[in-house]
């Protein structure tokens, strides 16, 4: 089969040396312009180091971009971690299908960010999902699918590591369906559909009177490095919520109260509903860590605290 191979990060890199290791026929590489200073490889530059032929489209639904395409008679497009939607005309070019590798369970957890929104979620476990693209978001027939535990102190690179050893597994078991006449296409349960959209840096905000410990919980670990991090504020000073644990004693306070200073475990710092620890966080503007700065008894911002502090400004200015 001759494939061409649209991919991103570390996710399309581990898929495309699978795929040549195995001895696949990669007639072409499409990638987009990636950022200087990113945490992942380059898709494109392994690639061209492996003498590849390669793309970069701005646009790769452009006219000339669907001319270059067609031109190359491709039998399979395999889009692994691709960030950008393709058009049905594009869709339709390869003689067989173009498929589609993404990291949630469908219909559950079509859109963006899944890996994410499962932490955030604090779901149990998470799906790997294969599937035949279409014309919507995500909703093509299933090809393969491989589901895995989450654990209470798994992080958003636990998911991604266990998501970039398995994932081109499942491919190269996809490929070998299809290239034998076996691969049965499998469609989605529409009435579990339902989509989580792009996050942004701003969503990872903590007022810690409007979050359980777990919901505090969830967002450190599902937003922690290599993304912007949850993050709270400190006497006016951003701080980046870097790891936690839920703490297994009932212990109750008044949110965002730093209750204990350990210098084993952190920080304990009661959230809207019960305490959890924090167990590294620091400074965005200097790296230094919040432990050696704040003290026992002290606030991390919350609603209550921001309107309070607002009136008694109001109060002082009159």
């Amino acid at each position: 089969m001759k494939i061409i191979f649209w991919g991103k990060g570390n996710r399309g890199l581990s898929c495309l040396h699978a795929l040549l290791e195995k001895g696949h026929n990669i007639d072409l590489v499409v990638g987009h312009p990636e950022k200087k200073g990113q945490w992942y490889g380059s898709v494109v530059e392994s690639a061209r180091k492996e003498g590849l032929k390669t793309l970069l489209p701005e646009d790769p639904n452009a006219p000339e971009v669907e001319r270059a395409l067609k031109a190359r008679t491709p039998d399979l497009f395999i889009l692994g971690g691709y960030g950008k939607i393709l058009k049905q005309n594009i869709i339709e070019i390869p003689k067989l299908m173009t498929i589609n590798l993404h990291a949630g369970k469908l219909s559950k957890y079509r859109g963006s960010s899944p890996l994410n929104w499962a932490l955030i979620n604090g779901e149990p476990s998470f799906t790997l999902s294969v599937i035949k693209v279409d014309a919507g978001v995500d909703t093509g027939d299933i090809l393969a699918e491989r589901t895995f535990p989450i654990s209470p102190d798994n992080t958003i690179r636990d998911l991604h590591k266990t998501a970039d050893q398995q994932f081109p597994l499942m491919l190269l078991e996809v490929l070998a369906r299809i290239e034998k006449g076996e691969c049965i296409p499998q469609p989605q349960n529409k009435d579990e559909a339902s989509y989580y959209p792009l996050r942004f840096p701003e969503d990872g905000f903590i007022l810690w009177d409007t979050c359980t410990a777990e919901q505090v919980h969830n967002r450190v670990r599902a937003l922690t490095d290599p993304y912007p991090c949850a993050f709270t504020f400190f006497k006016g000073r951003k701080v980046k919520l870097l790891s936690s644990e839920l703490y297994n004693f009932e212990y109750y306070g008044e949110p965002g109260r730093v209750y204990i200073k350990s210098a084993k475990r952190g920080l304990l710092v009661c959230a809207q509903d019960k305490c959890l620890w924090i167990t590294e966080a620091v400074f965005e503007d200097s790296g230094e860590p919040l432990f050696e700065e704040i003290k026992r008894y002290d606030k991390l911002l919350t609603v209550r605290d921001s309107i309070l502090q607002t009136q008694l400004s109001q109060s002082v200015s009159s």
